[in-house]
């Protein structure tokens, strides 16, 4: 059985989530991070969900990762110590984890 470049891609990609899931555990609100990067891992690779219903979760991570990584949805979200790292703020992170979550859950089937 030979493992093509795609499907190493998809497994990687795979991976990298489950890891964003395990940094955010330190936050206040790190089990919900975690719920989210945990499932977005691996919805792509249950074949009985529909794409159709991929690609509305990945329109509503879009919605809500931009909400966030704008500031819009700063006063909902948990107060935790904002510290800088690459330039962005702590809700400007976790918005564009999800918005790399929405493209995954858009793109991710596509790569096999």
């Amino acid at each position: 059985m030979a493992v093509n470049k795609n499907q190493i891609i998809s497994w990687g990609i795979s991976l990298m989530f489950i890891v964003f899931a395990a940094v955010n555990l330190n936050d206040p609100d790190g089990w919900m991070w975690a719920l989210i990067y945990v499932a977005v891992a691996i919805l792509p690779f249950i074949q009985k969900i529909k794409q159709t219903y991929l690609n509305q979760m990945a329109v509503v991570l879009l919605v809500l990762g931009t909400l966030i990584a704008s500031g819009i949805l700063n006063q909902w979200m948990p107060q935790q110590a904002d510290d800088r790292m690459v330039n962005m703020w702590e809700h400007q992170r976790e918005g564009l984890g999800i918005l790399l979550a929405s493209a995954w859950l858009w793109l991710g089937r596509r790569l096999k």
